[in-house]
């Protein structure tokens, strides 16, 4: 089983990828691909070639993105968009927690979707 990898969307903080990498999590923000204000296919695009799931907070031109696409490599959907620095590290490793046990179960995350709350609720689908 390959560990989750990470592309973190601009609408979260760059410092929660620095983080995660101290934690040897493979984790990069748009920032540090030269995405800043790039278009959402472009960043989904770089996620796909990396082979990264992409974790926004953009939820609705997202879904409609991967809807558009025929293969996605997943996506974590963080349907608060406004949360501190702390409380996106909070869902962060709780996505990658939930992630790290579907991959274990055999279940891969190619055109997944996990949409997670700030109470850390949740919920995996398919999509497109």
């Amino acid at each position: 089983m390959n560990p989750p990898k990470l592309l973190l969307d601009e609408n979260l903080s760059p410092q929660i990828a620095v983080r995660l990498r101290a934690e040897d999590v493979d984790a990069v923000h748009v920032r540090d691909r030269g995405l800043l204000e790039a278009s959402d296919a472009a960043v989904l695009e770089c996620a796909f070639r990396e082979d990264r799931m992409l974790v926004t907070s953009n939820v609705d031109d997202f879904v409609r993105l991967a809807r558009a696409v025929q293969v996605h490599s997943g996506l974590v959907l963080i349907e608060q968009g406004s949360l501190l620095r702390d409380e996106q590290m909070d869902v962060v490793r709780r996505a990658l927690a939930l992630i790290e046990a579907e991959l274990a179960g055999g279940e891969d995350m190619v055109n997944r979707v996990l949409r997670i709350w700030a109470d850390l609720t949740y919920a995996f689908e398919e999509l497109p």
